[in-house]
């Protein structure tokens, strides 16, 4: 018995020092990596296993590590993938202009890139890159969102109504669905009205689904287990998607959608993809802004009171805000440039790799090296930033343009870049930026309002978990009064 004792003891032995140099190996970057700074795994570990945000990662660990070790890059291990983040902005800028640079496949059979496909402005690159979006830009220029924009922070007003305690997040993400609903589709969800509508439950239960961090982080688990009634939904929710697209075909209208159809050199299926992921971009983040803002100058009502005088000396009352009053409200607009930097709304950009060494900054980042640009380390970092963790729109007053790409704080303007940088940020980044100043208009003229003592927020905004690294402010109480 003693001997098969020893020999059981053994063999646990072996698997132990075979499953600790697996893991060594795992977790250890190639030879050809080890020169970039880089972050401890166990430290991520535990971040990722507790079910961390992004942005809380960053402010924890990523800048406490690149700032102690004077780094505008770090390396990162992301469950078995090694990926370089920039953290410097002059850095962030020269990778995001350097043309050799392509977007990461990702795997084929993930749920979300089959429904999103490959055949758009977010995914595409090269030629049928600039070919989407040259399109895409000049449908965006065609479209007068403005008018649609203010009736419906009309409607939301009237969900408000005399005031009382609001679920702003909710509210928000219903707002935004309608905004890009009617200017990018031309098609009215009704989602502040009807928010269980049948094709917003269907969004809402697909989105859920391919947001599964299981089968994000870990691909094959959709040919393990696939998950058949998901696809099934996810056709569905395509299918409807379509019907929209025909319908509007059939009955144009002054929407992004209309006005690529008039293109010819667009396939289907690019026009396709394209609505798709037009249509996600443009809700989630877009809402998780809104919430933000909206949260921000009900926690700090000094900067709500100045931004209503502001407003109000603007516009007359009754008087319908028109694009050309924007220029009018510096302060607002600082207000929204400080909000964005603050809790931005997307914190990585898309992986991207070249086919030959990166320089960046006295550092080479060597071939097929996935590099992402971190925004939101890049946003508050304090080797950029005055106090980067204090909401304070002071910095943005005298600021280059931001809106208009001159962005950032006075002196530090290649800083501030919620949308990313280069060719490839977002292409609705201004329409984004005036759906937030329309609905916090038509609040602040209407209402005052501030965060309850018990709320989760009082001491920092709390993002729910995102697997794709949105910042989506959760369970935003708000308590409104009419004015």
């Amino acid at each position: 018995m003693p001997a098969v004792h020893s020999y059981v003891l053994s063999i646990l032995y072996a698997i132990a020092l075979v499953v600790t140099a697996a893991l060594y190996r795992f977790t250890q970057p190639p030879a050809q990596l080890r020169h970039i700074p880089r972050i401890p795994v166990w430290q991520l570990c535990v971040s990722y296993l507790s079910g961390e945000v992004e942005e809380q990662r960053v402010k924890r660990i990523l800048l406490p590590f690149a700032n102690k070790h004077r780094a505008d890059i770090v390396l990162v291990w992301c469950f078995g993938e090694w990926m370089v983040h920039i953290v410097d902005s002059k850095v962030g800028r020269a990778i995001m202009e350097n043309r050799s640079l392509k977007k990461q496949q990702p795997p084929a059979h993930m749920l979300f890139w089959q429904l999103t496909g490959r055949e758009n402005i977010f995914f595409s690159d090269g030629a049928q890159w600039q070919r989407h979006s040259r399109i895409f830009k000049a449908a965006l220029q065609r479209t007068a969102p403005m008018e649609q924009f203010a009736a419906l922070a009309r409607r939301l007003c009237a969900l408000v109504g005399d005031g009382g305690r609001v679920c702003w997040n909710d509210l928000a993400h219903r707002f935004t669905l309608d905004a890009v609903g009617t200017t990018v589709l031309g098609y009215d969800f009704e989602a502040l009205g009807r928010p269980e509508g049948s094709l917003i439950t269907l969004y809402n239960r697909v989105m859920a689904a391919v947001a599964d961090p299981l089968y994000v982080f870990v691909p094959a688990m959709e040919r393990w287990r696939p998950r058949r009634q998901v696809r099934k939904e996810l056709d569905m929710l395509v299918a409807g998607l379509s019907e929209i697209m025909a319908a509007k075909k059939a009955d144009p209208g002054d929407d992004v959608i209309t006005y690529m159809y008039e293109e010819p050199e667009l396939t289907y299926k690019e026009l396709r993809d394209n609505t798709i992921v037009l249509f996600m971009a443009g809700h989630d983040s877009t809402a998780g802004s809104i919430s933000s803002l909206i949260f921000l100058l009900g926690l700090y009502p000094d900067v709500q009171a100045r931004a209503r005088a502001e407003v109000t000396s603007v516009l007359r009352p009754g008087e319908e805000v028109r694009a050309e009053h924007f220029t009018q409200m510096p302060y607002l607009r600082a207000v929204l440039l400080e909000s964005l930097r603050f809790n931005n709304p997307a914190n990585v950009t898309l992986p991207r790799v070249a086919d030959v060494p990166v320089q960046a900054g006295a550092l080479t980042i060597p071939p097929g090296t996935p590099i992402v640009l971190n925004m939101s380390a890049v946003l508050h970092n304090a080797r950029l930033w005055r106090d980067p963790l204090v909401f304070d729109p002071e910095r943005f007053l005298g600021a280059d343009d931001a809106a208009d790409g001159g962005d950032g704080e006075k002196g530090n303007a290649e800083s501030w870049m919620p949308f990313g940088h280069g060719p490839h940020q977002c292409p609705a980044r201004n329409f984004a930026m005036l759906e937030q100043r329309t609905v916090a208009i038509a609040l602040l003229r209407q209402y005052k309002w501030s965060i309850p003592e018990d709320s989760i927020h009082r001491k920092g905004i709390r993002n729910a978990f995102s697997t794709f690294t949105l910042s989506l402010p959760y369970d935003v109480n708000i308590d409104f009064t009419r004015i």
